[in-house]
């Protein structure tokens, strides 16, 4: 009950004997019942007062425990809350949509943060010619035209690997910097990093931003992938394969099964006698085979003969073996006038597609990326004189072992150290050329065989369309690699010296046993020079 009620029945109880009095009562009397009635009042409104106060502490304990129990329950739903908030503030994030805005835009982490390859013009030394180097340019325009950082490729023809080699070693002797983008063997990439020349594109392939993911970079053949790390320089990956080629023996079909034979020569001595069957056919008596004396020709009949061109551990040459000594004695007995004139082999000075396909000779040996000028020239001949073409064929290089051994290799483009927008751009053409679709391009342009796994996919009915490729990438399986020794280059011209001397008459096993002292002192001297 509140204080205003309870003043109120106090004076009620005053007033009441007031009135009593005064209709004729005693007075004291009166005061007295209004003390006691007063009283009476008093303890009544103390007593419920007190069942009040009772009331009001039990309800406030009450509305207390359901407060905390509505705080704690508000707080529960906060934290439940508090996860679905996260993605909110992740889809708000400033950073990605401002990367995302700008194509080919600087990262801004990793090595190569802060670098713009943007308008970024490329100039690269390439060695291809003719139909090939018209295809090219057409794939090169198709980047010029679309990539988005805007980059220009503009590709200059500087002659074969020896010249592009030389035009590099000139630059580099005169203090000047070759073109940013060139093509070389591994050997060359050795050769060049002598003197610091070549950017490690380890640093591009796996950088965060501008490099190949693991599958990207696990759909490449890793044979061909790895052919460019190079242990003598710090596991350095110092070129990039565009494309891979074997060593053939190209033939005319024709021309053998009008000599009598079903299948080109599998066997050495079946080999000896086609060609020889060949230049006896011939108004000359020269005829059968084209001699080729550059290293390569010199490794693919050692390989063909079971044999190698480098120790067991890789670290040396070894040209005096078995294997190389009987191949090259073949091939100078070939070439020697017989008893009766014959001279089943010979050099020719020129290239030898239309000496095949003119059938003054039945083979050639030479890399798988000349097939489609063999078969262009197959064309002309047969143009030239009004009569249906030849067929041309190629097959693996005759041999002692169960299964072929063909010698496979190719050159790879190399980024040269210029400026770091340079070295960027010219690096997203090299990924940009390699990637499947663009390999299939190339691959259709070229005939040299992909790098790119995934552009088989993209190959379609190419195979069936070009039986002659086909035939060739079968042999794809039964590949051996050339030496990556530093001093091959120098040691490649070694052995074409020594192939010439010996076809010229030179005893076999000295020319070959002078080769394989001169070749380990030339990887000796360049160890020396890089000082290990």
């Amino acid at each position: 009950m509140s204080k205003k009620y309870v003043k109120w029945f106090m004076l009620l109880a005053l007033i009441v004997p007031m009135f009593l009095v005064a209709c004729g009562g005693s007075t004291e009397e009166a005061v007295q019942d209004a003390v006691d009635q007063a009283e009476d009042v008093a303890a009544d409104v103390a007593e419920q007062a007190e069942d009040v106060a009772a009331d009001v502490a039990e309800q406030a304990e009450e509305v207390v425990e359901e407060a905390e129990a509505a705080v704690e329950e508000a707080t529960e739903e906060v934290v439940e809350e508090e996860p679905a908030e996260e993605p909110v503030a992740e889809a708000t994030e400033v950073p990605a949509e401002e990367v995302a805005m700008e194509p080919c835009a600087p990262s801004a982490d990793g090595t190569l943060a802060g670098v713009d390859p943007r308008g970024q013009t490329v100039v690269w030394w390439h060695n291809h010619s003719g139909t090939r180097e018209e295809l090219l340019i057409e794939i090169i325009n198709n980047f010029n035209e679309t990539n988005e950082c805007g980059i220009t490729i503009e590709a200059l023809n500087q002659g074969g690997y020896n010249d592009i080699r030389d035009a590099v070693n000139a630059s580099i002797a005169s203090g000047e910097v070759p073109a940013a983008l060139v093509v070389g063997y591994q050997n060359d990439q050795a050769f060049y990093q002598l003197n610091d020349t070549l950017v490690d594109l380890n640093e591009y392939l796996n950088d965060p931003h501008w490099g190949l993911t693991e599958e990207e970079q696990a759909s490449f053949y890793q044979s061909f992938f790895n052919q460019s790390i190079h242990v003598a320089f710090d596991n350095q990956r110092l070129g990039f394969p565009p494309n891979r080629s074997i060593e053939l023996l190209h033939y005319n079909k024709t021309y053998l099964e009008e000599l009598g034979y079903t299948a080109p020569p599998a066997t050495p001595e079946e080999f000896v006698e086609m060609s020889c069957a060949a230049a006896a056919a011939s108004e000359s008596g020269v005829g059968g085979y084209i001699l080729r004396d550059d290293a390569s020709a010199l490794a693919a009949w050692t390989y063909a003969f079971g044999g190698d061109i480098l120790n067991e551990d890789g670290s040396g040459y070894i040209y005096n073996s078995e294997a190389t000594v009987a191949a090259m004695t073949m091939l100078q007995e070939l070439a020697t006038p017989g008893e009766d004139g014959l001279v089943c082999a010979y050099f020719f000075d020129g290239f030898p597609n239309p000496e095949v396909a003119n059938r003054n000779a039945l083979f050639s040996m030479g890399s798988s990326s000349g097939i489609p000028f063999y078969a262009a020239d197959f064309a002309t001949v047969a143009e030239e004189a009004g009569t249906e073409p030849d067929e041309y064929a190629v097959a693996a290089i005759p041999h002692t072992t169960a299964d072929p051994v063909v010698n496979i290799y190719g050159g790879d483009v190399m980024i040269v150290k210029t400026t770091p927008e340079q070295q960027l751009a010219a690096w997203e053409f090299v990924k940009w050329f390699t990637t499947p679709e663009v390999q299939a391009s190339w691959v259709e342009a070229s005939q040299y065989f992909p790098t790119n796994s995934g552009a088989v996919e993209f190959l379609g009915d190419y195979n069936a369309e070009n039986p002659v490729y086909a035939a060739a990438l079968d042999l794809l399986q039964y590949g051996k690699f050339e030496p990556q020794l530093i001093s091959y280059q120098s040691v490649r011209d070694a052995a074409q010296e020594s192939y010439n001397a010996i076809i010229q008459g030179a005893d076999v096993q000295t020319e070959l046993d002078n080769l394989t002292e001169r070749a380990n002192e030339l990887q000796a001297e360049l160890l020396e020079e890089m000082g290990n």
